[in-house]
């Protein structure tokens, strides 16, 4: 059996404001193209398939038109599962009349992981879940960690190895995972991440949440990534999805290609102004200019050649990992002189010069002689 290991659609996700349904609309449409052609007998959606728990009307119009191509036309069973931007009641309304079309869809939590059994294949649905809904499901189960009440959970299933079984889950998994910008925040001090070799009895592990197609401990534990770059930190991410062989357990990782790519760039204004300087002058672009000083109206002229620009910013007047080191007493002890040269270091890396100094206290003196 071959099998699509898909995640991460995040219909009706904004990028900086920009909608990316046509776009994600375009990348299904590949993604049911290739069905089309190729031996595919079932698709996992691993969570998160809307961006938000109350998602856009185009967005559900979109997911329809998709789950209907691959059930109606493609004759496939699909499995999905909710990710935690997934509103769980919204997403499995009318499950239970539409399994009877191939569309399997699990959205809580149950004593026993339910699976479907498809020939030899037993595919086990267990959707994004907190620690509290473990707790609210078996009382005995502790609360102060994802790992340990997984763990917990875990412990208490009966995994028959005479089958070929594929587990689906949207959870962070392993400690090395690399995740991106656009993912919501790990938890404090890591509380969300799960060991592992807790799914070792597990076939294979499709796994959502992560955005980054990577897999963890072995082969078998993997995330397909996201759709498409939700972020410009995913800028040379490959995106696509995965084709996992029952039989011969090899695993295939299909790129996706979308109209209009994801890039960020550096450069100096002069070069961005130039028309050869970017080719592909559609796509979302991130440009970060490396001039010491802000081009007035930068962003209005740029746009004039790349109308998707969607962030402008100066890396160089602006040190992100600059850390004042200085106590509150000490602050209090400084000239407000002072608090500007070190401020302007810690921003710009370098020191006040003697003009810039001179100017500042002018501008002081003056502020000063107001206030008196």
């Amino acid at each position: 059996m071959r099998i699509i290991h898909l995640a991460d659609l995040h219909l009706g996700k904004m990028l900086h404001q920009a909608s990316l349904i046509d776009i994600q609309k375009e990348l299904l449409e590949q993604i049911t193209d290739y069905i089309k052609t190729h031996k595919i007998d079932a698709i996992i959606l691993a969570g998160d398939i809307y961006d938000r728990s109350i998602p856009p009307l185009e967005a559900v119009h979109l997911l329809n038109s998709f789950l209907s191509c691959l059930i109606n036309e493609c004759h496939l069973k699909v499995y999905m599962i909710s990710g935690n931007h997934d509103s769980s009641e919204r997403l499995d309304f009318g499950s239970g009349i539409l399994e009877k079309q191939g569309l399997y869809i699990e959205t809580h939590l149950h004593h026993k992981i339910p699976f479907i059994q498809q020939e030899n294949v037993r595919f086990y649905m267990l959707p994004y879940s907190k620690p509290i809904d473990f707790k609210m499901l078996d009382e005995t189960s502790p609360v102060s960690s994802y790992q340990e009440a997984i763990a917990y959970y875990m412990n208490k299933q009966d995994i028959d190895s005479a089958y070929t079984n594929i587990l689906i889950t949207h959870h962070f998994v392993g400690h090395t995972s690399r995740i991106s910008e656009s993912e919501v925040s790990i938890g404090i001090g890591g509380s969300e991440i799960i060991d592992p070799h807790l799914f070792e009895s597990f076939d294979y592990v499709a796994l959502g949440h992560l955005h980054t197609p990577q897999y963890v401990l072995n082969e078998k534990i993997r995330y397909s990534g996201s759709l498409y770059k939700y972020s410009f930190s995913e800028a040379n991410s490959t995106k696509g999805f995965i084709i996992y062989d029952t039989e011969s357990h090899l695993i295939e990782n299909i790129p996706l290609c979308p109209s209009r790519d994801v890039q960020v760039y550096q450069g100096y204004y002069k070069e961005f102004m130039n028309l050869d300087f970017i080719k592909k002058k559609d796509d979302y672009l991130s440009i970060e200019l490396l001039d010491h000083e802000i081009i007035p109206h930068a962003i209005e002229h740029l746009k004039m050649l790349y109308p998707y620009l969607l962030k402008l910013t100066y890396p160089s007047l602006i040190n992100e990992k600059a850390i004042v080191d200085r106590s509150i007493d000490k602050m209090k002890s400084l000239q407000t002189i002072d608090l500007y040269k070190d401020f302007y270091q810690n921003v710009s890396g370098q020191p006040l010069d003697e003009e810039k100094e001179k100017i500042m206290r002018d501008v002081l003196g003056g502020i000063n002689n107001e206030a008196a």
